[in-house]
């Protein structure tokens, strides 16, 4: 692990450069910046007032951190001076080099750093509010004169336009430190959190990512953060088609599948999050009071319209709106008119509005029960011509409720600009923590309440990118799926004027394939539940010519559930296993749930579970229940064979589950082929 100290919180600078140095140095005053800043310029007598030195080579002691604003070549020669000289890292903001496809600079670059860490290039460098310094040469909005910022939350982003957006938020989130880190040539996301992990005054960390360059060591990181309890928030880009290849031009890195990050994430306990506006309300809870202890959440309003609208937007989450407790339901009513209805969400109507302690008892008793976090609805006016007092008032009823029973408080703005500055500022005085728009409450709630749950019981294993690789035909894949223990039906390979021979061995009914054809039903090449001699006669009429031959094969016919099993490659990330619902109908209903390899038992048994269809595995309206444990140890057993073989991808599918066993009637196997 690289030593960042001296970079992230340097004694000393250096800045290489004309207009960006400067402005880097103008960054650093306006944070108050304590320690010498040595600007470097060859024609220039003095950068930002301060006097200049013309080289490296002239510096008056090696400096702890050094900021290159030169173009690409200049920053290679310039980058090997201060590797040598033993300075602490460096910040590349220049641009032309993996991005643009120019991985041979690139390769200098990193040559020419030696073991010295730094971030880029592309790069626009890091802001740190906490020791007062900005190699970061534009304008942000991180503010040092908040007193509240002696702690916060950090975001570590892939792009740096996005940086500098995230810190003009005005939201109310404690943001003390941001770092972009570019190509991540030397440096990668994963380092810089692990730095940041040793900090504490850094209560959650953001991650605005692209790509993940070394999975293994974000897994680490991430299991550090969770031992440390410091929630990661990821948005990734690059989910879509055309979003992969913007990431891949813009970061020099492969930017991988949605799948395959989401089971990371999961797995290690990251929280996801699709907006900048989720990130940014999600760390805010999270800095204020950490992660949930669970999903039960109660809601509260003043109008049946919000509670309404409360109740619609949770059902799209894992947020759980449970009715009272018969207890708890009494305490509450015993506050309230006959005329309020308890449920929740709770409309507690207008009887009490204004009124602080009639208030503060009822949301005492709302908020004294076992639910783990309670949300009231406050949207507020913001101009001068509005008197907004009451709604202070409700706030301060709230906030008198949760000093009463340390319940987890938020007030939320069902419309963000309904809560502005100054009401934000009182909320904060008071404790509470303040969410903007409902829809991103509802995200940072399910958030915050899951991060750090992990689904992993072990580290997920490697992977490498094939060369080259070949596509097995299915006879040979099946072949090989015996000798791992996977069922399969009973056949063999036949050519055309053998076929019924075969299937007479066999015993009727049989299945018929032309192999050679990777979509068989598409291209008529598969007829299943031949009776007789005459029924196979006739399906090989019709079917395409194949110089490959058939596969003949018994047919299964204790079938009470079709799934697709798949085992991938998924470099950068690992070995993705997907399940979900199979047959010739699985890209219609994309009914899948995907875990990284290896997984255990209960793993697989619990992502069946979420899969739209898991009924059909249970006995669905009456029907026979599958034979889940045939089918869990199936999809174990192969995850375990495939993984770290020649194997780069194998689709079963689909699996016919039965009341007794589970069967690959179908394989489809793609093998790295030795170079």
């Amino acid at each position: 692990m690289p030593e960042l100290h001296r970079l992230l919180a340097p004694q000393s600078i250096a800045v290489v450069g004309g207009a960006p140095a400067e402005r880097v140095i103008r960054q650093c005053q306006k944070l108050g910046f304590e320690g010498p800043i040595w600007p470097v310029h060859p024609k220039r007598d003095q950068v930002a007032g301060i006097p200049c030195v013309p080289s490296l080579d002239d510096l008056p002691a090696v400096p702890d951190a050094v900021f290159l604003g030169i173009n690409r070549h200049a920053t290679i020669e310039a980058m090997g001076t201060i590797s040598a000289m033993g300075a602490g890292g460096a910040v590349c903001y220049s641009s032309g080099f993996a991005e643009t496809a120019d991985d041979d600079l690139q390769s200098e670059l990193l040559q020419a750093a030696g073991d010295m860490p730094f971030f880029g290039p592309n790069c626009y460098g890091f802001v740190n509010t906490f020791d007062r310094v900005a190699l970061w040469p534009d304008e942000h909005g991180l503010n040092l004169h908040d007193s509240r910022h002696d702690r916060g939350v950090a975001i570590v982003s892939q792009s740096g336009n996005v940086a500098v957006n995230l810190t003009f938020q005005q939201r109310g989130l404690r943001l003390g430190t941001m770092i972009s880190v570019g190509n991540q040539a030397r440096l990668g996301s994963e380092d810089a959190v692990a730095e940041l992990l040793t900090d504490d005054r850094i209560t959650a960390i953001g991650l605005f990512l692209e790509a993940v360059r070394d999975a293994q060591r974000f897994a680490e990181v991430a299991e550090l953060a969770r031992a440390r309890g410091i929630g990661l928030v990821a948005l990734q880009t690059g989910r879509s088609a055309a979003g992969a290849l913007i990431a891949n031009s813009h970061t020099g890195s492969m930017a991988g599948r949605a799948a395959a990050y989401d089971a990371l994430f999961a797995r290690y306990g990251v929280a996801v999050v699709q907006t900048p506006s989720e990130m940014l309300e999600t760390l805010k809870l999270l800095d204020n009071g950490g992660p949930l202890r669970g999903r039960s959440i109660v809601s509260l309003s003043c109008s049946g319209g919000e509670a309404s609208l409360v109740a619609d937007r949770g059902e799209d989450t894992a947020l759980r709106f449970e009715p009272f407790e018969t207890a708890h339901l009494a305490k509450i009513k015993s506050t309230v008119t006959e005329l309020v209805s308890v449920s929740n969400p709770f409309d507690y109507q207008t009887f009490m509005w204004g009124n602080r302690d009639a208030m503060a008892r009822t949301f005492t008793a709302v908020m004294d029960g076992p639910h783990h976090a309670t949300i009231l609805l406050l949207d507020g006016p913001n101009t001068a011509d509005n008197d907004p007092s009451s709604w202070y008032l409700a706030a301060d009823s709230f906030a008198d409720a949760a000093d009463a029973t340390r319940g987890r408080a938020v007030v939320v703005a069902t419309i963000a600009e309904c809560v502005d500055e100054p009401f934000r500022a009182h909320l904060a005085k008071r404790g509470l923590t303040a969410l903007l728009g409902l829809s991103e409450t509802l995200v940072a709630l399910e958030a915050a309440a899951t991060v750090g749950d992990v689904t992993r019981s072990r580290r997920h294993a490697p992977v490498s990118a094939p060369s080259s690789t070949r596509m097995l035909d299915e006879a040979t894949a099946k072949q090989r799926l015996v000798a791992l223990g996977i069922p399969v039906p009973s056949g063999r390979v036949a050519g055309a004027a053998d076929v019924v021979a075969a299937a007479t061995e066999i015993g009727y009914p049989i299945t018929l394939k032309a192999l050679g054809h990777t979509h068989k039903s598409e291209a008529g090449a598969v007829r299943v539940g031949l009776p007789d001699a005459t029924a196979a006669t006739d399906a090989l009429a019709a079917m395409p010519d194949t110089g490959a031959g058939y596969l003949v094969e018994a047919t299964v016919t204790d079938i009470v559930a079709e799934v697709l099993v798949t085992v991938r490659r998924d470099p950068p990330i690992g070995w993705l296993v997907s399940i979900g619902h199979g047959g010739v109908t699985s890209e219609l209903w994309n009914d899948v749930t995907h875990l990284l390899a290896p997984v255990t038992g209960d793993e697989v048994r619990a992502a069946l579970n979420n899969l739209r269809s898991a009924p059909l595995l249970h006995g669905f309206r009456g029907r026979p229940a599958a034979d889940v444990d045939a089918l869990v140890d199936l999809v174990v057993r192969l995850s375990d064979a495939v993984v770290g073989s020649e194997v780069v991808e194998i689709e079963l599918n689909p699996v016919l589950v039965g009341q007794r066993g589970a069967v690959a009637v179908d394989a489809l196997m793609i093998v790295e082929e030795a170079s």
